[in-house]
């Protein structure tokens, strides 16, 4: 017998019913023939009721807006996800949480699905659903009463791409074991636009040039990212996403390749889906910037350590690589393995260290500034690589991307370079608070936000001539929420105090 009841054909009209209860008869010779059906006077519209329909059709545009937020959330999750404490723009070198390996071998929506369940029931509620939507969508106003009506349509459909238009067909009609929440299998059908691809090792998802279509989330395998000539720049694992920074610039061209590396299962979303989901989540959007920003700095650096034309320089405890005010002719990389640390002092005052694998020296040479600090080897025995000038900048030229990303990182490095200089000059150190109270000097309106002109007042401090365009172009980075200003969140980014607190 059909599942008629209040859950599931409430909405519909008495004449609604008899057609379905006609045509679903268990008995064949009482089932309603084609021809009877269409004679049938709910068929014919004479007693159809225009305000039934209106209330099934604003009942669908209803829960389609719903799902359209919850698509959304779940999405936001999924990012959220896969942006890791690495991802930042102040380049400090910081280490995951010791569960983030058990985790990131986890099916990603399965990662995404502990996400809303919080507490572990081992269901999502309709809280669950109202608690993750506004955080990543704060302008949501859903009350936990309409996602109880999107659970138990869940639920009792399993099918989300007809979870309103066959209610009265499908489904249940004994809903009190749905109302406590969605399982994983039902969760999951509520991202039903998910685009599951597997792809054999070897197999390219794109290559630099191609125009941006779709962005990846990587459920299981690894991808290679490649430089336009084929150089290996990076790997990404189980849970990490890629192809988003297409989507993201305006250029719409890939500067990058992606291949396979192993037989891999990805989640592809398309562009269309993607615009969608970030006019919905600003949250989301701005996870996507500083993941891709940051991608592009790290997949820079990767491609100057390939370069060739380079000298290894062996220095002492002591030893001064570069001193503050000298004219910059080369860049610099501590040897990974045994590069030993390097002391970096700003007028005589310790900035930071530097570590196998950092770079520095880069601002000198790109901007044609003087050495804004003096770098010593401060261990026993240091080991650098050398680039020259002339050849690192025509490492950068070859790649666009790479170019434009070095050149934003050596902008961030002066803007830090004219704060602590700030700091300096109020008679204060380079702690968290310091910078902070720095930042609150430079903010001469007291809005909370630096403005153009506050940034560029700073700038001036330690070089009246320092560019306009550089100084336009390095808020333009820095400004994740693209509102115009440096806020206090965009400002704590630049630092590595910020990102290496515990």
């Amino acid at each position: 017998l059909p599942p008629i009841g209040p859950n599931t054909t409430g909405h519909l009209s008495e004449s609604a019913l008899n057609v379905i209860r006609r045509l679903m008869d268990p008995d064949p010779n009482k089932r309603l023939t084609a021809y009877e059906m269409m004679k049938h006077p709910w068929i014919r519209g004479e007693t159809a009721t225009t305000e039934k329909i209106e209330r099934i059709d604003k009942k669908l545009s209803r829960f389609q807006d719903l799902k359209n937020k919850l698509e959304a959330g779940i999405f936001a999750v999924l990012v959220s996800n896969g942006t890791r404490r690495e991802h930042n723009l102040s380049e400090a070198k910081v280490s995951g949480d010791d569960d983030d390996g058990e985790k990131s071998r986890q099916h990603i929506m399965k990662r995404a699905f502990e996400s809303f369940d919080s507490d572990g029931k081992g269901f999502v509620s309709p809280n669950d659903l109202g608690r993750v939507v506004n955080k990543f969508i704060p302008q949501s106003k859903v009350n936990d009463s309409d996602w109880d009506g999107v659970i138990q349509q869940a639920a009792l459909e399993g099918e989300s791409e007809t979870l309103v238009q066959q209610a009265a067909l499908e489904g249940e009609s004994d809903t009190s074991q749905v109302s406590n929440g969605l399982t994983l299998s039902e969760f999951s059908q509520l991202f039903s636009r998910l685009n599951n691809v597997h792809v054999p090792k070897g197999h390219f998802l794109f290559k630099a040039g191609d125009d941006g279509d779709a962005m990846y989330f990587i459920n299981s395998g690894k991808v290679e990212v490649l430089t336009r000539k084929g150089q290996l720049v990076s790997i990404l694992r189980q849970g990490d996403f890629f192809g988003e920074g297409s989507l993201l610039e305006e250029d719409n061209k890939r500067f990058s390749s992606a291949r396979a590396a192993a037989p891999t299962d990805l989640i592809k979303i398309s562009r269309e889906e993607f615009e969608r989901y970030i006019a919905s989540s600003k949250i989301a959007k701005q996870q996507l910037q500083l993941v891709w920003k940051s991608r592009t700095l790290n997949d820079a650096k990767n491609l100057i350590r390939l370069q060739t034309k380079v000298k290894t320089r062996l220095l002492k405890k002591g030893d001064i690589v570069y001193k503050e005010g000298e004219v910059g002719k080369s860049m610099f990389i501590v040897h990974d393995q045994d590069g030993g640390e390097f002391e970096v002092r700003h007028k005589g005052v310790k900035v930071h260290n530097y570590y196998g694998g950092d770079s520095f020296g880069e601002t000198s040479v790109i901007l044609q500034r003087p050495r804004s600090s003096t770098v010593s080897c401060s261990s026993d025995n240091c080991k650098l690589i050398e680039m020259d000038g002339s050849d690192f900048l025509a490492a950068t030229a070859n790649d666009p991307q790479s170019a434009a990303s070095i050149r934003d990182m050596c902008r961030k490095r002066m803007f830090k370079k004219a704060v602590k200089n700030l700091s300096l000059e109020k008679k204060r150190g380079f702690s968290m608070d310091d910078l902070v109270a720095a930042f609150h000097d430079a903010d001469t309106d007291g809005n909370g936000s630096l403005s153009l002109q506050e940034i560029r007042n700073i700038m001036h401090r330690i070089d009246p001539t320092f560019p306009e365009e550089e100084i336009k172009a390095m808020l333009k980075y820095i400004d994740i929420d693209e509102d115009g200003q440096m806020g206090l969140e965009d400002f704590k980014r630049m630092f590595r105090v910020f990102d290496e607190k515990p």
